[in-house]
């Protein structure tokens, strides 16, 4: 398994407006396709301002297929039209679990 860990840092104001739309536009659309979702994340202390996505996946290569299966539909493009303007940038991280981690 491999954990993709997804950091997007939301323009000042529009968080509210970020969540509401990937809750009901975004999720729905990437959930399935995607398959495996961990867990969303708001940062609280620190840096601010950010969510975190940790999906799971089978392999690299089952990463890989999901997400070129997800960026082909056109009501992903149109999602992200909606949202890309409320994202600031993002940084995207592939980990490996340890022996002993209780995700695997």
């Amino acid at each position: 398994m491999i954990v993709e860990k997804r950091t997007y840092w939301i323009r000042p104001g529009s968080m509210g407006e970020f969540l509401r739309l990937y809750e009901s536009e975004g999720l729905p659309l990437q959930g399935p396709a995607l398959g495996n979702l961990l867990g969303y994340f708001m940062a609280e202390v620190g840096e601010l301002n950010r969510v975190i996505q940790l999906w799971g996946y089978a392999s690299f290569e089952d990463r890989q297929t999901r997400k070129a299966a997800l960026a082909g539909r056109p009501e992903w493009k149109r999602f992200l039209g909606k949202a890309g303007p409320l994202v600031e940038r993002q940084h995207s991280e592939l980990l490996t679990p340890a022996p002993f981690s209780p995700i695997k």
